[in-house]
């Protein structure tokens, strides 16, 4: 492939008459900011709607074009380009290496109207590779990961928690992981980061329960048949421990789901939910074949022991590992 050519956005506006044009909750806060607006006001007034498109099974934020252009549309081009969607930003080239045919096929397939084909790209040879916006994809990735975790619950509606979450995950270190695991096809930034967003899961869980939560830390984890036992910092498993055997723990909630990044492996990710002002949540890895020995039937007892060998193991508790996520 030959070297990557800068895709020049010509503001045309010919790609601005599409029906729903996706938007991230931290788009929405954004632009109503910058109209000095509300954002129910924002999302009323412009049509921003929760919809399930296409592929997508998780519902995603809209915005509804109602008449001929995107209402941000004037004849001078975007009137809120410093604030555009994070999805405008990126077009046409929404993931590394695509060639200036592949976008071609893409508008093709999803064009609203014959219009965008008149878009720059289309003069440019097919084979020609074309070099996506680095920050804006990986913003992307680490919002639309969030979002499928938090939206995947239809009654999780409070955007202020989620605009909230993704503002701070969207930190310099997890950016190097994802920019590695992007560009460089880094299994371990990509089995990193999705330990990341199995955390995000655990902590949607428990803000679910509506308990302020705090992170078990773990550094790894032993797999056995029927126990798993994941080591802990010293506190985390005295916390453990206390609630456990105090009665505190009222529920547990986990959920196990294969990596993409490297397919041998599998997530599971837990929250606790304890009678007191805090809930508790974790995520670890491990190696399918592990997983898959612990039981045939997925029910599995997960033991916390301190990483410095301080204490025996302790705060027995009962999870669930999903059988079809441990197989190939």
């Amino acid at each position: 492939m030959g070297e990557e050519k800068t895709f020049e956005c010509a503001r045309c506006g010919r790609c601005c008459n599409q029906r729903l044009i996706l938007l991230n909750t931290e788009d929405v806060f954004r632009m109503a900011e910058h109209l000095k607006t509300s954002v129910p006001y924002f999302m009323e007034k412009y049509g921003v709607v929760f919809a399930k498109v296409g592929e997508n099974k998780t519902p995603r934020l809209y915005l509804q074009v109602r008449g001929e252009k995107c209402p941000f549309f004037s004849g001078e081009g975007c009137s809120i380009h410093a604030v555009k969607p994070l999805m405008c930003r990126m077009f046409p080239v929404l993931k590394p290496g695509q060639t200036a045919g592949e976008i071609k096929r893409f508008i093709d397939e999803h064009a609203a109207s014959e219009g965008v084909k008149s878009c720059r790209v289309f003069r440019l040879p097919d084979a020609t590779p074309l070099a996506v916006d680095r920050e804006a994809m990986i913003t992307s990735v680490i919002y639309d990961s969030a979002e499928t975790i938090y939206y995947a619950n239809l009654q999780r509606t409070d955007m202020k928690f989620i605009y909230g979450l993704l503002r701070s995950v969207n930190r310099p270190q997890l950016r190097t992981i994802v920019a590695d695991y992007l560009f460089n096809g880094s299994r371990e930034s990509g089995l990193i980061f999705e330990q990341a967003m199995f955390e995000i899961q655990a902590l949607c869980q428990v803000m679910d329960w509506k308990k302020a939560p705090y992170m078990v830390v773990n550094d790894g984890a032993n797999f056995e048949p029927g126990r798993v036992l994941v080591y802990v910092s010293p506190q985390d498993a005295r916390d453990i421990y206390e609630a456990s055997t105090g009665g505190q723990i009222e529920a547990v909630f986990s959920q196990a789901n294969p990596s993409v990044a490297d397919p041998s492996f599998a997530f599971v990710s837990v929250a606790m939910r304890t009678d007191g002002a805090r809930g508790m949540m974790l995520a670890f890895m491990g190696k399918k074949d592990d997983l898959r020995g612990v039981s045939a039937s997925g029910e599995a007892v997960i033991g916390f022991c301190p990483s410095d060998g301080s204490m025996d193991r302790i705060a027995a508790l009962n999870v669930f590992i999903d059988p079809e996520a441990t197989r190939s």
